[in-house]
C-alpha cells in the first residue's frame, strides 16, 4: 500500500480535528444566532447597522468558540464509549492526539472568553458562566440521569439567550419559541442514550435506559411531545403565518421522529428518530426570521 502523503496526512488530522469540534452543529449555532440577530433583535430598518456592529458579531464568534471547546472535551471524556457506538467515526478523529485536541479545546475557550472580554464585562461573566457549564456537562451532570440531558438542553441554548443579552432584548414569543426548541433537543439527547446504550454500559457510563428502564424512557418522550404543543398553542396569537406554519412543521417532524423512537425495535429505527431531530433543530433555524 502507498504510504500517505505528510500533506494529506495534515489534512486528514484538519477533518478529523473538525469532526470532533461538531462543526456541522457550529454552523448551525452561527447561522441561528445571525438569523436571530437580523430579524428578531433588530427591525428591518436597523438590519444594515446591525452588521456593521462589532458587538454582534463578537458575541456570536465568542459562542461558536466556546462550543466547539465544549465538543472537544466531550469528546475527550467520550472516546471509549464512542469506540463502540461509533466505531469509524471515532477511528477517523483518533489521528489527533488527546493532548491535541485538548489544546485545541484550551486556545478555543481562551479566544472565546477574550473575545467576549472585548464586548463586555457582562458578555464575559455570561459566556464564562457558559464555559463553565459545558464543562459541567461533560463532567459530572451527563451521568446523572434525565437532569444530564435537561442540561444539555438548557446549554444548547444558552447562546441564543447570550445574544439576546446583548441587544437588551427578550419577549414571550422568544421565551416559548426557545421552550419548544429546548424541548426538542430534550427529546433528541434521550434518544442519543437510546443509540448509544450498549457503548455506555461496556464504558461504565451512566445511561437513562439503563437505570430506569426503556419504558420510562419512553413514556418521559411521549409527555415530552404533549409538553412540546402546549407553549405553541397559548402563544399561537404571538407568531406572524409564516412563523405558524413553520412551528407547526417542527412540531409535526418532532412528534413523528418522537413515535418513531417509541416504536423502535433496533438501532436502525432510531438512526431515524435522531435523524428526524436534526431536521427539526434545521427547521427551528430557519423559521427564526418569520417570528
Amino acid at each position: 500500500m502507498k504510504p500517505i502523503s505528510k500533506r494529506r496526512l495534515n489534512a486528514l488530522k484538519v477533518l478529523a480535528l473538525l469532526s470532533q469540534i461538531r462543526w456541522y452543529n457550529i454552523l448551525l449555532l452561527l447561522l441561528g444566532q445571525y438569523l436571530a440577530a437580523l430579524y428578531v433583535f433588530a427591525d428591518k430598518y436597523a438590519r444594515i447597522p446591525l452588521l456593521t456592529d462589532a458587538g454582534t458579531h463578537l458575541s456570536i464568534w465568542a459562542s461558536a468558540l466556546i462550543l466547539a471547546s465544549g465538543f472537544l472535551i466531550n469528546t475527550f471524556y467520550d472516546i471509549e464509549a464512542d469506540s463502540i457506538n461509533r466505531p469509524r467515526q471515532t477511528s477517523f478523529e483518533r489521528l489527533v492526539r488527546k493532548s491535541t485536541s485538548l489544546r485545541v479545546a484550551g486556545i478555543l475557550l481562551f479566544s472565546g472568553l477574550l473575545i467576549a472580554f472585548s464586548v463586555s464585562w457582562r458578555a464575559l461573566g455570561y459566556y464564562g458562566l457558559y464555559a463553565f457549564l459545558l464543562w459541567l456537562y461533560s463532567h459530572r451532570l451527563r451521568n446523572i440521569p434525565f437532569v444530564g440531558h435537561a442540561s444539555a438542553a438548557i446549554i444548547g441554548l444558552m447562546p441564543f439567550f447570550g445574544i439576546s443579552v446583548y441587544h437588551d432584548f427578550i419577549s414571550i414569543p422568544t421565551l416559548a419559541y426557545g421552550m419548544l426548541l429546548g424541548l426538542a433537543l430534550f427529546s433528541r439527547e434521550l434518544v442519543k442514550d437510546l443509540l448509544g446504550f450498549k457503548g455506555d454500559i461496556i464504558a461504565g457510563k451512566v445511561n437513562v435506559a439503563a437505570v430506569y428502564g426503556t419504558g420510562k424512557v419512553q413514556l418521559v418522550l411521549v409527555i415530552n411531545t404533549v409538553l412540546a404543543w402546549t407553549p405553541a398553542y397559548f402563544t399561537r396569537p404571538l407568531f406572524s403565518d409564516y412563523a405558524s406554519y413553520g412551528i407547526v412543521t417542527l412540531l409535526l417532524m418532532l412528534t413523528v421522529s418522537n413515535l418513531i423512537a417509541l416504536r423502535s425495535i433496533n438501532l436502525h429505527n432510531l438512526r431515524w428518530a435522531h435523524l428526524g431531530y436534526k431536521l427539526v433543530l434545521v427547521i427551528g433555524v430557519l423559521t427564526i426570521p418569520f417570528l
